[in-house]
């Protein structure tokens, strides 16, 4: 496998794309893999990306007790946040519960988006990017 191709166009997150699917979590929070020798792991110790990581956390921390997808939906929505206002102290960031975004995050995550909607049919309508909605199930 060429290392620059997967770098440049990483999996994603079989947890968020999973969910993205059955339509609990909207499409822009779907994340992709981190590309490291040492990603992180959910409870079966498989990879998943930082913003599962981050709502795993808020359970291991009490935050949210034992409900998952909660706790990953309540991610998601600092991650938009963040991605439109990069770097600023709001949420689970101000806490030091997750990762800020970078300027440039929110172009970068679209384009992501687009290449993994040529993999993934279902992540449009009519050629669009279902971004602002949670998918509607097959």
């Amino acid at each position: 496998m060429n290392p620059r191709k997967a770098k440049d166009n990483p999996e994603p997150c079989p947890l968020c794309l999973s969910f993205a699917k059955d339509g609990f979590l909207r499409l822009e929070t779907v994340q992709p893999l981190p590309d490291t020798s040492a990603p992180p792991l959910d409870f079966d110790g498989d990879p998943c990306c930082h913003d599962c990581a981050s709502a795993y956390t808020l359970i291991k921390l009490h935050v949210v007790h034992d409900d998952f997808l909660s706790a990953r939906i309540c991610v998601g929505n600092c991650r938009q946040e963040q991605l439109r206002l990069p770097g600023a102290r709001l949420g689970l960031v101000a806490e030091g519960l997750m990762r800020p975004s970078l300027p440039g995050d929110l172009e970068k995550h679209h384009d992501w988006l687009r290449q993994l909607a040529k993999k993934e049919p279902w992540i449009t309508e009519d050629g669009e990017l279902l971004l602002g909605q949670r998918h509607r199930g097959d």
